[in-house]
């Protein structure tokens, strides 16, 4: 493109959300891309108050319609001190100033539909539009624009639905999933067309559902946020839109705000988890991962039929890889420690039917998991989860099994958790799950790097990142290989719950311009009695070992 891509914003009024004005900061910190342009349309209501929108309501959809508008209002009220818990949320509820960063603002007068949902520009406030020379608008106010204003700019207008618009068209954004007790809540990213709700879309993901309403709906902004700047920096970089994604019809109801019943249901059911949340605190009982082994490749395995490695006092174990030495089998695990808070890296002999601790093969200042290995160089090599220390890094091993030195750090400055390496081909790949957002997420998108050594420190990100954005299959669980077939094992993530069941894939193309995998089957945590979930599996040399979590611990 020549010069940097520009943005106009549909507003409301130059008071914005907290994610607009992040998003409008961000913009003009690059040097490819600015927001140049507010477009004001102002809103339907906005001469109405608080009362008068109260006896509209009454007048066009009855007494109980306007209750529960006001009832949701009291709910958002309620939720909003829950927020105050959460640093990175506090002000998810507030406006912001954007005339304090885009200087240039233009008025324009929409004609509203009676319903004031449908927005249409006459053709003077077209005409200044197109001669603001943005390259596309972003809707980030009210209202459903139609008519002329769709194809104004060179790339139209883009907008979010706070929803996977396959399975929810509607509102209000993120609530429902919540109340449905959904495991993932989608969000979509597509140009606007005159089908509501059916434009283009160029991008669709999930994320893990949170317990409550509004930090359900303040992480999904925060997501959808991130994932429309990778969109907008490869229209800078391409000149072109995205391949718009495949249509499918829509079979479920519009959904509107809930009834005064609904909110009723949902309040007691927050409450409870409330009232859980703090017994559980107040008890000391936590989810306690445990692991578990099987002389078995993993087609044969009997997860039931396995040996369980106790947990050390004060202890649980998770994230078992497996790996023969000297015709001996040992399982490097995580290793977390309740009273530090944090894990390091042990290691287990195993048995026929018993594991024998050894001791800490790894222990840094901060966190670790996920003790995947890797050969190279006819050298075994460790490449942790640690994530807390922002950065990806790899341990060579200088005395079997529990003396290693650091080698290499891989990535610097990322937010990465439970990276997996691999060589196919003539290059080496990483799969890990980067936090896009910086919302401490990392169930949600899986990126592949490659590189001609496992130790290079320039990985060459993949053009089709992020492979996945779906926290129900996005957060690696393990590996599996059989000759030159490869498997990753995918985490699965439950309502307001991490590590719920996985899944295995098949790698069937991976190369610099193709990645490509499909499910062969899925793993569910029914094989020992109590347990919640199962998250990790890896097998080899005729051994597998897997993790499970109970909420009262491992027996």
């Amino acid at each position: 493109m020549a010069g940097p891509l520009k943005i106009g914003l549909l507003v409301d009024s130059p008071e914005a959300s907290r994610w607009v004005y992040e998003f409008a900061q961000w913009a003009n910190q690059q040097t490819d891309i600015g927001v140049s342009h507010l477009f004001l349309h102002g809103r339907a209501d906005s001469k109405i108050g608080p009362l008068g929108k109260f006896f509209r309501s009454t007048a066009r959809n009855g007494i109980f319609h306007a209750l529960s508008q006001v009832g949701f209002r009291l709910l958002e009220k309620f939720e909003s001190l829950l927020l105050k818990q959460h640093p990175l949320h506090r002000d998810h509820l507030r406006s912001f100033d954007l005339s304090k960063i885009v200087k240039n603002h233009v008025q324009v007068t929409p004609l509203i539909s009676k319903s004031g949902l449908s927005y249409r520009l006459n053709e003077a406030d077209l005409q200044k539009v197109k001669s603001s020379g943005c390259d596309l608008l972003l809707r980030c106010g009210s209202g459903i624009f139609r008519g002329d204003i769709l194809n104004a700019t060179r790339f139209g207008v883009l907008s979010f639905h706070h929803a996977d618009n396959r399975i929810n068209r509607g509102g209000p954004p993120a609530f429902w999933e919540v109340y449905l007790r959904q495991p993932t809540t989608g969000f979509t990213i597509q140009r606007l067309t005159e089908e509501l709700d059916g434009g283009d879309v160029f991008l669709r993901g999930h994320m893990g559902t949170k317990y409550f309403y509004l930090l359900n709906q303040a992480e999904l902004y925060k997501k959808a946020n991130a994932h429309l700047e990778l969109i907008l920096k490869k229209i800078a970089t391409t000149g072109a839109l995205p391949e718009a994604l495949e249509k499918f019809p829509y079979s479920q109801p519009l959904y509107r705000r809930p009834g005064l019943a609904q909110i009723f249901i949902y309040v007691l059911r927050l409450k409870l988890r409330l009232l859980c949340k703090a017994s559980s605190r107040f008890l000391g009982r936590r989810y306690r991962w445990g692991v578990a082994f099987a002389r078995a490749n993993w087609r044969d395995l009997v997860m039931w039929r396995a040996n369980r490695i106790p947990n050390p006092p004060g202890h649980f174990l998770a994230d078992p890889f497996v790996v023969k030495k000297n015709g001996k089998d040992f399982c490097f695990l995580e290793d977390f420690d309740f009273a530090t808070g944090k894990g390091g890296i042990s290691v287990y002999e195993l048995g026929e039917k018993t594991g024998t601790r050894l001791g800490l093969a790894l222990d840094e200042p901060f966190h670790l998991s996920f003790p995947y290995l890797f050969e190279f160089n006819q050298e075994l090599y460790l490449c942790p989860e640690s994530s807390q220390n922002k950065d990806i890094r790899a341990y060579r091993c200088v005395e079997f099994p529990l003396k290693w030195q650091l080698a290499k750090i891989l990535r610097k400055d990322i937010s990465a958790a439970d990276t997996m390496i691999f060589q196919k081909g003539n290059r080496w790949w990483m799969l890990t799950n980067v936090d896009l957002a910086g919302t401490n997420d990392f169930c949600t998108e899986l990126f592949l790097y490659s590189a001609e050594s496992p130790l290079s420190e320039n990985w060459e990100p993949h053009p089709m990142n992020p492979l996945v954005v779906d926290a129900a299959r996005a957060r690696n669980g393990g590996i599996l290989r059989e000759g030159e077939r490869i498997f990753r094992v995918a985490q699965g993530q439950g309502f307001d719950m991490y590590g719920r069941q996985s899944a295995i894939y098949e790698i069937l193309e991976i190369n610099n311009q193709i990645y490509r995998e499909q499910k062969v089957s899925e793993i569910t945590p029914d094989f020992y009695k109590g347990l919640i979930g199962t998250h990790h599996l890896h097998s080899q040399s005729g051994i597998s070992v897997f993790d499970f979590v109970s909420r009262s611990g491992t027996r």
